[in-house]
C-alpha cells in the first residue's frame, strides 16, 4: 500500500520507542512471544483477504442490477447504477470504505507486532540462554488454531 506524506504517525510509536529504548516493562513467557507474533501473523493475512475481496467487488463489471445493457435493449436502471456506485464505494472507493478501514487495522496490528518484537528482541539481545530457549521455542512450538470469534445472537432472533 502506497504511503503518501498525510500519512498518521503509528498509534503505537510512543510505546515502540519506548521498548527500544528499554524503558517499557513486559512481563510474558517466551512461548507468548512466539504466539503473538503469528497471531499478528495470521490477522494481517486475513486483512489482507478481505482487502482483496474489497478490491473484486469494486472492479467487478457487471452487477445484474440492470445498471447498464438493460434486458430487451430497454434503458439501464438509474437505481440500478446508483446502487453499484455505492457499493463500490463501500468496497474501496472512499476514506470509510471497508478497505480502508480494513488498512487501518492492519497497521495498529502490525505495529502491536513489532512492539512486541522489540520487546523480545531486548530481551534475548542481552541473554543468549533466553535467545537460544526462543529459537527453540519458535521452531518447535505447535501452530495454534487463531482466536475464533464468539458469535452473539438477540434473544429471540
Amino acid at each position: 500500500m502506497a504511503t503518501d506524506e498525510k500519512t498518521q504517525p503509528s498509534p503505537l510509536a510512543n510505546l515502540i520507542t519506548e521498548a527500544r529504548e528499554g524503558r517499557l516493562t513486559v512481563r510474558m513467557d517466551l512461548e507468548k512471544f512466539v504466539y503473538l507474533d503469528r497471531d499478528c501473523q495470521y490477522f494481517k493475512e486475513q486483512i489482507r483477504d478481505i482487502q482483496s475481496q474489497m478490491t473484486e467487488i469494486s472492479n467487478q463489471d457487471k452487477w445484474g442490477l440492470g445498471e447498464k445493457f438493460a434486458p430487451q435493449g430497454g434503458r439501464d436502471l438509474i437505481s440500478g447504477k446508483t446502487m453499484v456506485k455505492r457499493w463500490r464505494e463501500k468496497s474501496q472507493g472512499s476514506q470509510n470504505s471497508v478497505y480502508a478501514v480494513m488498512e487501518s487495522h492492519y497497521k495498529i496490528v502490525e505495529d502491536f507486532q513489532t512492539l512486541f518484537r522489540t520487546v523480545r528482541e531486548r530481551i534475548t539481545s542481552v541473554d543468549t540462554d533466553q535467545a537460544t530457549k526462543y529459537q527453540n521455542l519458535e521452531s518447535s512450538l505447535p501452530q495454534q488454531a487463531p482466536a475464533t470469534p464468539k458469535i452473539f445472537s438477540w434473544p429471540g432472533l
